[in-house]
């Protein structure tokens, strides 16, 4: 646990470092970035530049407004005027007005009242257009006050030349006390607009520049958030990925442990399609082929076991045969005696004596061939036709069919064989091979003949994966679960007559193909006994 922590630490690691160095480096290069795209757009001359251009166009807006003010007060200032005002006469304000109006061109109406009462107006024949004009009003009153000017104001625009006679001066007192001028004036809408929009813009400028750096702060700690939630996502996956590693690279080092200590069963899931899931594959194919080659190399030294001690009972047994035939004989043939009971007592022991020293000299004859039972001796072959070649022929001759007592009653028991056309190429010892498949179909033979109806063996050769299936199927009693493991040791038969070294013979031949062998089940409903052979 302790290692696969470790191992997931490290991964985790190597990925945020890896993550980390690009992001510091995006954070760095964003700040800098920002920092000189708003420099170039923050340069305090044009700041200054934008605060003088607001005060050209206030000093503009206040000249304008100063010059109306000044023509109102010099307007009312107007003495004859102010004697039409203090008359109460409409028709001389009204000429007075029209007198004073037609040098003032931007003035829109000019009207003197006293209290409520307009006593005259005059305007310039069109309202005001509130899209090109400003209106801007100024009252005026025409009593002259302590604060006024001591001195009439010169009108900017003065007055047309009045052909009347020159009249006194008007005093105070000479005016109501309530009478005002009303002047309203028209200014350039634009003018105003744009010292308007000017002071906005100088505002928002001002506004944004006093926010710049908290702008900058905050733009770099959004993209330093992004990068860090980036990273957050990649050690996420990074951990995942790390932890499925480990957890593949604890499985394949407890494996490892395991098969120090002996065990070859031991197996890796063998998930994914990565390089751990090949060394996965791999590492158990390997145990695989470890594990067959360690259980040939003890079969084979079992075998040998076997075969040393055959070659002992054979050699023990084979010795005192021949004295013991030929002594019952000799007394069989000497006695001439005419007891009919020990005569026949005689026939019978003779009898026994010969049939089961046959058994035996079979038998030593079984135990010596097994143990003389030479190695295989591979080469390229086709299997396919190899088998082809033994269909074409009779498998069991008359050799086999009278060294075997129940062949004989086996006629009807057909042998088919189920060969792919294609080569099946493979390494193999024909003659070895051959004793194999003869040693197989005798003992389906014997098993359906057992039943005493008519059947049929099967041989079928399959490719599966990497290996040949040569499979010996028979439609007979079949082989009883827990014996299909023990059949093919020495010794094991399920024949009252059998030595149990048929299939120990054949396992040890197809051991030293390479191969397995196993028995089971029949499609045909009775046993099957299966060969693998390596494909070349």
């Amino acid at each position: 646990m302790a290692r696969r922590l470790g191992i997931r630490r490290r991964l985790t690691l190597a990925i945020l470092v890896t993550a980390l160095i690009p992001v510091l480096v995006a954070v760095w290069l964003a700040e800098t970035t920002v920092r000189q795209t708003s420099a170039r757009f923050f340069v305090p001359e044009v700041g200054a530049r934008l605060d003088r251009s607001l005060e050209l166009y206030q000093e503009l807006a206040h000249a304008v407004k100063a010059s109306m003010r000044n023509e109102a007060v010099a307007l009312g200032a107007d003495d004859a005027l102010r004697r039409a005002a203090k008359s109460h006469e409409r028709d001389a304000v009204a000429r007075e007005l029209k007198r004073l109006f037609a040098g003032h061109a931007s003035l829109v109406s000019l009207s003197v009242r006293d209290g409520d009462a307009v006593l005259g107006s005059i305007d310039r024949g069109r309202p005001l257009d509130p899209r090109t004009e400003n209106r801007f009003e100024v009252v005026r009153s025409l009593v002259r006050s302590e604060t006024a000017e001591p001195e009439r104001p010169r009108a900017a625009h003065p007055a047309p030349p009045d052909d009347r006679p020159e009249a006194p001066p008007v005093t105070d007192d000479d005016v109501a006390a309530g009478a005002e001028l009303v002047a309203v004036f028209a200014a350039d809408k634009a003018e105003f607009d744009e010292l308007g929009e000017a002071s906005q813009f100088v505002e928002s400028y001002r506004s944004i520049e006093r926010r710049r750096a908290a702008d900058e702060r905050s733009y770099v700690l959004a993209f330093a958030a992004l990068l860090g939630l980036t990273i957050l996502l990649a050690v996420g996956v990074g951990s995942f990925v790390a932890r499925d590693v480990a957890r593949r690279i604890v499985a394949l080092e407890r494996a490892t442990q395991h098969v120090a200590e002996g065990d070859l069963s031991v197996r890796v899931p063998e998930a994914g399609d990565d390089e751990l899931g090949a060394l996965a594959r791999a590492f158990n194919r390997m145990l695989a082929e470890v594990e067959a080659s360690r259980a040939r190399i003890e079969y084979l030294q079992r075998i040998s076991a076997w075969q040393e001690m055959a070659r002992r009972l054979a050699h023990e047994i084979k010795n005192p045969l021949t004295p013991i035939q030929l002594a019952v004989q000799d007394i069989h043939r000497r006695y001439d005696g005419d007891n009919g009971d020990y005569r026949r007592l005689l026939d019978t022991t003779l009898e026994v004596v010969e049939d089961e020293v046959g058994t035996l000299r079979r038998l030593v004859s079984e135990f010596s061939e097994f143990a003389r039972l030479p190695r295989a001796e591979l080469e390229a072959a086709d299997l396919g036709e190899f088998l082809r070649d033994l269909g074409d022929r009779p498998l069991l001759g008359d050799d086999e069919r009278k060294s075997d007592s129940a062949l004989p009653t086996a006629d009807a028991v057909a042998v088919e064989f189920d060969i792919p056309a294609q080569p099946a190429p493979a390494r193999i010892d024909r003659q070895m091979l051959r004793r194999v498949l003869i040693n197989l179909v005798r003992n389906a033979v014997q098993a359906v003949a057992a039943t005493k109806r008519p059947g049929h063996v099967r041989v079928r050769l399959v490719r599966d994966g990497d290996f040949w299936n040569l499979d010996v199927e028979d439609d007979g009693p079949g082989v009883a679960p827990e014996l299909r493991q023990a059949i093919f040791d020495p010794y094991v038969t399920t024949k009252t007559d059998g030595t149990g070294l048929g299939l120990a013979i054949v396992k040890k031949i197809v051991v030293e193909h390479g191969g397995t062998i196993s028995a089971g089940e029949s499609a045909l409903g009775g046993a099957r006994l299966s060969v693998r052979i390596p494909a070349l």
